[in-house]
């Protein structure tokens, strides 16, 4: 009889995290999108350069 009980409860727990899970879904889909900037980098930033030497294949090592 312990082995059922204990299957039971594994699938009580199983049941309640998939409802949990659901209820998270649909309230993160009810909520607003957030703006993205846009992707143009800022001036002074180091992403250019890394950038270029990637494309060259170059290690600082």
């Amino acid at each position: 009889m312990s082995v059922m009980k204990g299957f039971m409860w594994c699938l009580a727990v199983l049941f309640a995290q998939l409802g949990l899970l659901r209820y998270i879904d649909l309230r993160v889909a009810t909520m607003q999108r957030l703006q993205e900037p846009p992707l143009e980098p800022a001036e002074g930033s180091v992403a250019p350069e890394l950038a270029t030497h990637e494309k060259q294949g170059e290690l600082d090592a």
